[in-house]
């Protein structure tokens, strides 16, 4: 944003100078006498000038181009964001699906010492996936707090 003023200052310093060596050109013709000289004064002026203006020209297209490319890279990782979102929901449905899948499955049953055994190794797993779950939801809270301020800056682009 620094270069955007730098720049924006040196282009209105140089349409200043334009207009001041135009309205120079517009004034009524010179004597005779004077009108040798005056030609020759305002070449060099007007060249410099032109020079200016194209060098300026110039440098707001470099700047533009930059810009563009700068969108394209923020719109693909919009992109990239967006759809590991998309994945990181689907991942925690799934993992909500197998945990309440793991939780109604019990049934009711009489326990025995194997179904204990089964019991105690479900339980395990179930806190292993709970803990997997946490850790996804972790992440996708994550993943949001990065992605929303670039869908709000897309948004309001």
């Amino acid at each position: 944003m620094n270069d955007m003023s730098e720049l924006e200052r040196r282009i209105s310093a140089a349409l200043d100078r334009i207009s001041t060596h135009v309205t120079t050109l517009q004034r009524p013709a010179p004597a005779p006498e004077e009108e040798a000289q005056a030609p020759d004064e305002d070449l060099p002026a007007a060249a410099e000038l032109m020079a200016d203006l194209e060098a300026e020209r110039a440098v707001t297209a470099q700047l533009e181009e930059r810009v563009r490319a700068i969108k394209e890279r923020q719109d693909t990782r919009v992109a990239e964001l967006e759809s590991s979102l998309a994945a990181a929901k689907d991942r925690v449905a799934a993992l909500e699906e197998e945990n309440a899948a793991l939780r109604d499955g019990d049934g009711g049953t009489a326990e025995t010492p194997e179904t204990a055994a089964e019991g105690e190794a479900l339980r395990r797993e179930l806190a292993d996936l709970r803990a997997e779950r946490e850790a996804e939801r972790s992440e996708l809270v994550a993943l949001l707090a990065e992605l929303q301020p670039i869908v709000e800056e897309s948004a309001s682009a």
